[in-house]
Order: structure tokens, then C-alpha cells, then sequence
């Protein structure tokens, strides 16, 4: 029986989440007092700061960085909260969700945005293309993530949001497995996941486009209780800065280093690099996003209603503002 994948992609989303294992790699300089630990993603999501890595922007901007991998954004968010790290990449949805809980958080900046990075990945593809066919199913997501709220705005879309299927709470790391082994019929995933199962089936994956129904953003975030100055965290986001620009003048070089790092076909990866807007940024589209987040963790009982927010609590807006303009007169 022939095996395929479908991404039946819909509306809304985007974070990531679990691994067992440290994967740090340093790069450092004679001065020490600057050292920042960054828990960040194995996406192409997190290009930017991969890229301001290995092309050493952060050292040239008198920040020592030491990078510990994670399998999302889910993830990275809980080594920030335990103390086990300085800053950390999610999806806004990761911030939404944990900002019910705390407000002793900030976003800094968003890096990338996607319209079509989280999927919903079957290996019955033909019978789910009919969306009612997914009554009764067993449905792989990660709770409180991207994943579950990309997999709700689906249903939402098509007027679905009551029907019967059985939700299986996963890791990042055991959808695919899971999916693999009829654990569950259709799991809702980011990539690299639709490339991952794409190698173990050997086959291309089909896709019911719905590309631009919605962006996701990935953001980088730390602790408000950290004494961390200023003036390094300014030299963080122009180190990004930077490295987007580089990765804008030189995108096939940018996708060459990213192929090595996360250990993706280069052809796969040129593949998805078009549905990447990567670029610094606070907008209104992300305030708005997280809104229309914190709602839907209220309305799915996720959430305490009572423990909304107001969503400037966790928005650093006036240490973006003051990078951005130290870089525009740097250049």
C-alpha cells in the first residue's frame, strides 16, 4: 500500500517543542562578562540568529552567545522559565498561552514570519481530503503550542469546531514516530516535520494549498526578572539585524549554512525558504495574532479567563525601537 502525506494547511499559526538531549555550540571571545545563553529552535524559522552564529555578528557586537538547540518553541520557553537559559525562541502562540500564567516575560522582536510553515500531515491523504472524513480520528498535537491552535482554526474554518475526533497530547519529537506507527491518523506539525516524514516515506508530499490565510510569527523572548543590560540585548537584535540582511544579499549561501546546520536536503530547504519573511519586527499583526490566541485558549478551557492580560505587559517595544534606530545609524 502505497504510502503519502498530505498537508491539508490551513489558516493561523506557528510555534515548536521537545529534546531529550543538550545540543550547545559556542562561539566566544577573550571577554566573558557578556556570556547569553539562547534556547533556539531546530527550525529554518530561526535562521536568523543560526546565521548571526556561525558568521560570528554576535561576537562582533561584544555579546558572547552560546546556542542550546531545542525541538521547539514549546521547549525553548520552559528552559527559559526554569532560569536555564537567557533568552528563547517561540511562535507567538507559545507566549500567548504561557502569558495566562505570567506576565514576567518580554517579547523583544519577531524575526520571520510564514503563511505556510505549520501542517496537517496524514498518511491517508485521499481520505482527508474531505475534511468531515476526520470525525472519529485520533489527531497528534502538541497542547498549548502552534500545533493545537493551527489544528482548532481548521475546524473553526470549516464550521467543524464540534465535531468527534480524539486529541493525542504529544512532544514535537513524537508526532512523526507517532504518525508512523497508526498511533494516530493526522498529527499537526511545523517543519522540518513534513520533510522528516518525506524521508522515512520515501515519497513527495501532497499539499492542499491554503498558502496566505495567515502569518505566524517567531520571536525571541527573555525574562524581565534577568539582570541582563540594555545595551547587550541592543547588540543581540543588531547582530540579527545584520544577519538578516546578509541572508537577504546572499540567499543561496544562507540556505547552504542552514542545510548543514539542521541537516536538511538543500533542495527541501530551497523548497520552503520562499514561505520565510525574515525581518525585525514589533508589528500590530502580532499584537493582534496574540489577541485572537489568547481568546482561543480561553474558548477551548485551556486558559483561566480571569488571568488575561494586557497584551503591552509582554511586549518590549521601547528596547526594540531603540536597536532599530541604532542600527539604521549604523548604516
Amino acid at each position: 500500500m502505497k504510502l503519502f502525506y498530505v498537508a491539508l494547511m490551513i489558516l493561523l499559526v506557528g510555534c515548536q517543542p521537545a529534546n531529550e538531549t543538550k545540543n550547545v555550540e559556542h562561539i566566544v571571545s577573550d571577554d566573558t562578562s557578556n556570556t547569553f545563553t539562547i534556547a533556539v529552535s531546530n527550525t529554518p524559522l530561526s535562521s536568523p540568529i543560526f546565521v548571526a552564529h556561525h558568521l560570528g555578528l554576535f561576537k562582533q557586537h561584544k555579546v558572547n552567545v552560546i546556542l542550546q538547540r531545542e525541538n521547539g518553541g514549546v521547549k525553548c520557553f520552559d528552559e527559559l522559565a526554569a532560569g536555564n537559559v537567557d533568552f528563547a525562541t517561540s511562535s507567538e502562540t507559545v507566549a500567548a498561552f504561557n502569558s495566562f500564567y505570567r506576565n514576567d516575560f518580554a517579547i523583544m522582536t519577531s524575526f520571520v514570519e510564514s503563511d505556510n510553515d505549520v501542517k496537517l500531515l496524514t498518511l491517508s491523504p485521499q481520505k482527508y481530503q474531505n475534511l468531515a472524513n476526520i470525525e472519529g480520528a485520533k489527531v497528534g498535537v502538541v497542547k498549548g503550542s502552534a500545533s493545537e491552535f493551527f489544528f482548532d482554526s481548521v475546524l473553526m474554518l470549516h464550521h467543524m469546531q464540534h465535531i468527534n475526533v480524539e486529541r493525542v497530547y504529544l512532544s514535537s519529537t513524537e508526532l512523526i514516530p507517532a504518525l508512523l506507527a497508526n498511533q494516530v491518523d493526522i498529527v499537526s506539525a511545523w517543519e522540518p516535520s513534513g520533510y522528516e516524514l518525506y524521508k522515512e516515506i520515501g515519497l513527495h508530499n501532497q499539499i492542499m494549498r491554503t498558502k496566505g490565510l495567515y502569518n505566524l510569527s517567531f520571536n525571541l523572548i527573555r525574562l524581565k526578572t534577568n539582570p541582563i543590560d540594555e545595551k547587550s540585548m541592543q547588540n543581540i537584535l543588531n547582530a540579527l539585524n545584520e544577519a538578516i540582511d546578509y541572508m537577504h544579499q546572499n540567499p543561496q549561501k544562507t540556505q547552504q549554512i542552514m542545510s548543514k546546520i539542521l541537516e536538511i536536503d538543500r533542495a527541501q530547504l530551497s523548497y520552503l525558504w520562499p514561505d520565510y519573511t525574515f525581518r525585525l519586527s514589533l508589528s500590530n499583526a502580532l499584537v493582534s495574532n496574540i489577541q485572537s490566541q489568547l481568546q482561543w485558549a480561553i474558548d477551548r478551557n485551556l486558559a483561566p479567563q480571569d488571568n488575561r492580560i494586557d497584551i503591552r505587559m509582554i511586549i518590549d517595544r521601547r528596547l526594540f525601537e531603540s536597536a532599530i534606530k541604532q542600527h539604521q545609524g549604523e548604516h
